[in-house]
């Protein structure tokens, strides 16, 4: 059972590796040659290893899963867009005053969102395996940032990190 799942942790692993290699010669937020599409698969696989759900689990909470992260992934798309666009150029008081506002409410409007899908979640999964899902998400970003970074010769500066 141990070789079974160091086995998919491997593989998962070289998943992460091949995507992140390929995220080092795109912007991340950018979908062409299915690099996003990746990504999200590979991310998918190591959530999929962490989180040892059930058969009936997994059909009901994968799902529900690629529900919250469209909708998350439209939100946070509006904030780049709101950032790149507006909050950093220069403009009357007013109008920076009305981006910071609509970036908070988009904010909260993720926030929001995480709470309700966590309450759907919760009805599919146990609440460890929620917090699981929270602490496997988050390893697979660091996970991604640090190939990143040694791909790209550099230690991190710090920034962003825990």
């Amino acid at each position: 059972m141990k070789t079974c799942r160091k086995s998919a942790l491997l593989f998962v692993m070289n998943i992460a590796l091949f995507c992140s290699s390929s995220m080092a010669q795109d912007n991340l937020g950018d979908d062409r040659d299915g690099r996003g599409d990746r990504l999200q698969t590979a991310k998918v696989a190591f959530i999929n290893t962490k989180l040892n759900l059930t058969t009936t689990q997994a059909q009901q909470f994968w799902p529900l899963f690629n529900e919250f992260e469209a909708a998350k992934k439209k939100i946070r798309k509006q904030l780049r867009q709101l950032k790149a666009d507006n909050l950093l150029a220069e403009g009357t008081d007013e109008a920076l005053k009305g981006d910071i506002k609509k970036m908070f409410s988009l904010r909260q409007e993720e926030l929001d969102l995480e709470k309700g899908y966590s309450e759907k979640f919760l009805k599919v999964i146990s609440a460890k395996q929620l917090v699981d899902f929270y602490r496997s998400e988050k390893e697979f970003t660091r996970l991604i940032l640090r190939k990143l970074r040694e791909r790209r010769g550099g230690h991190g500066g710090g920034m962003g990190e825990e």
